[in-house]
């Protein structure tokens, strides 16, 4: 398996083969930190809108804490996205993943309903990540992210 450090380095083809061959490893336990690895190659994650949705992950720390069910921006004290996580099919891409519905939190109606992220555990201390929005294929997939054990 590859380390966070190879992941940042990796192209955005390489993140792709990785996603979708890899197994699914057990879904992690504990607090996470984010890393955005990359965009993928589609209309919405190259425009503005794009870049409203994915900046707040490029430009602040964010992660998440499994045992809460949440994730979070700066630390894990600032929980905004409870989530619901499920072993289950990709909705963008031909593989088996952890899914994420934020169907559950208090975000505002509008929000709650619109987030939706993937996850493929690769480890007990790292994950590959695809961001994005409860829509199908080539429209909601945003961005690819990497998770590893938070230490404040």
């Amino acid at each position: 398996m590859p380390t966070l450090s190879e992941l940042r380095s990796s192209p955005l083809a390489s993140l792709e083969a990785l996603y979708r061959d890899a197994p699914l490893a057990p879904a992690p336990s504990g607090c996470f930190r984010g890393h955005v690895l990359a965009r993928v190659d589609n209309r919405l994650a190259r425009g503005l809108l794009g870049d409203a949705m994915v900046g707040p992950f490029e430009w602040l720390p964010f992660g998440i804490d499994f045992a809460r069910s949440a994730w979070f921006f700066v630390h894990p004290s600032l929980r905004l996205g409870k989530f619901r996580a499920e072993a289950g099919p990709s909705r963008w891409r031909d593989t088996e993943v952890l899914r994420l519905t934020y169907d559950e939190s208090r975000l505002p109606p509008p929000v709650h309903g619109l987030l939706y992220d993937e996850l493929k555990p690769l480890s007990e201390t790292l994950c590959l990540g695809l961001g994005g929005i409860n829509t199908g294929p080539g429209k909601g997939d945003l961005f690819f992210f990497a998770l590893e054990p938070f230490a404040p």
